[in-house]
């Protein structure tokens, strides 16, 4: 039987930040991870170069059904002390558009290699292949049932098992699993940060076209959120940051049974009217050719066609021919195209689990469970997400610091106690 201070199960950001804040504190501490290894899903992220945190944690940039809950962590562990963890670390930062925060040398590999070399210096055990499937409640300890059958058991057990996004990395929802087990309850999960899927009849045509563009999105008619960025299309539909920040909303459970349409502007920077009339002086100025040759160069060919199609305009018509009623549509689909929305990707694709255990079963400070003492969660397990631009990896590192914290020094106070 291999016993200990305390157990964390899951190895991904937020597992390997609660080892190492227990570890400092002097707890025998082991992480239980399902995969080969720990940090999988760690290597892709921020495609490969791990954008780590943001130089501004804002309340704002985190949804879940009481977003305040995340001000408690990162009162106790901000955005500079995520900073200055990992430069004592070893990994020097820059920031780069919108705050985002990347390691300098922009290797994720880089990330990885230093927190487990701090594991191994704190003798921290890394125990791979063990997926755990059950946990039980002794006096003062848990035993935890793996399905290898190992005997485990831990005063304290801090569960970062991350939601059920990108599965292939190591995130399945087992956590949930777990928390269930133990009473807690779980708000309905869903992708976030994920593609959308468009039902468009031109999206074979638009496939592999980038632009920069204002994004809406619209639930039953009404504006629920805008976003700005470059997008880009797929055979399946639209992707791209906006996409991205905007795909929470999708399926999300108080949404289900609504209409949802993308409203795209590839001409953010110019009002309506504006590109109106630099339309009219377009095709005066080029009277002399089709439309459609008179649009190459304003907007990407391949969506010339289908531009001309929605707004009703044959391609072959001369540009002296068009009238005010012609540009006006011409205008709106370059200033309002809409697409009809019909999901998103799946799991697999997904960044990142919105929903996850209640925040409301869970200490705001100490991130330790208020139904089951001894046991904290940490991360995406928890029913907060962030938005794209290091803001849930951020998170990670936060809640789980404090989490490992809180955990190792419960059983200093208690130690102590006991010796008087």
């Amino acid at each position: 039987m291999k016993e200990y201070d305390v157990m964390i199960i899951g190895g991904g950001a937020s597992g390997l930040a609660s080892a190492i804040s227990s570890a400092r504190k002097g707890a025998k501490t082991a992480i239980a991870e399902r995969l080969p290894r720990v940090g999988k899903k760690l290597l892709v992220t921020g495609n490969g170069r791990c954008n780590f945190s943001n130089a501004s944690l804002k309340r704002k940039n985190y949804h879940g059904t009481n977003s305040a809950f995340v001000g408690y962590v990162f009162s106790q562990f901000n955005g500079s002390q995520i900073v200055e963890f990992f430069d004592e670390l070893g990994i020097l930062s820059k920031e780069e558009e919108n705050g985002r925060i990347f390691p300098r040398c922009d290797q994720a590999g880089a990330v990885l290699d230093v927190l487990r070399y701090e594991c191994n210096r704190l003798g921290v055990d890394e125990l791979c292949s063990q997926e755990v499937e059950e946990i039980q409640k002794l006096q003062d300890s848990f035993a935890i049932k793996t399905h290898d059958g190992e005997d485990l058991h831990s005063k304290k057990i801090i569960i970062t098992t991350g939601g059920k996004a990108s599965p292939q990395l190591g995130s399945d929802g087992s956590g949930f699993a777990l928390a269930q087990k133990l009473g807690h309850t779980i708000i309905e999960p869903y992708p976030s940060l994920v593609q959308i899927k468009l039902d468009d009849d031109f999206l074979k045509h638009l496939k592999g076209i980038r632009s920069d563009a204002r994004v809406s999105l619209y639930v039953n008619e009404n504006l629920i959120d805008t976003q700005e960025g470059e997008i880009l299309f797929a055979d399946y539909g639209i992707s791209g940051i906006p996409i991205l920040q905007l795909s929470r909303y999708v399926h999300h459970p108080e949404l289900k049974d609504t209409s949802m349409k993308l409203h795209v502007d590839i001409f953010p920077e110019t009002l309506f009217h504006d590109l109106k009339k630099m339309l009219v002086e377009r095709f005066l100025k080029l009277s002399f050719k089709s439309v459609e040759e008179a649009m190459i160069g304003l907007i990407n060919k391949r969506m010339i066609r289908p531009t001309l199609a929605l707004a009703g305009i044959e391609k072959a018509r001369r540009s002296s021919e068009l009238n005010s009623a012609d540009i006006e549509k011409l205008t709106q689909q370059l200033k309002d195209r809409r697409f009809v929305i019909k999901g998103t990707l799946s799991w697999r694709d997904a960044q990142v689990t919105a929903g996850g255990v209640a925040t409301a079963e869970v200490d705001d400070r100490s991130l330790e469970s208020k139904l089951v003492p001894g046991i904290y969660f940490a991360g995406e397990v928890l029913d907060i997400h962030g938005d794209s631009g290091g803001y849930n990896l951020a998170w990670a590192w936060a809640s789980g610091y404090i989490a490992g914290l809180h955990a190792a020094e419960s059983l200093k106070v208690k130690k102590k106690f006991l010796k008087k």
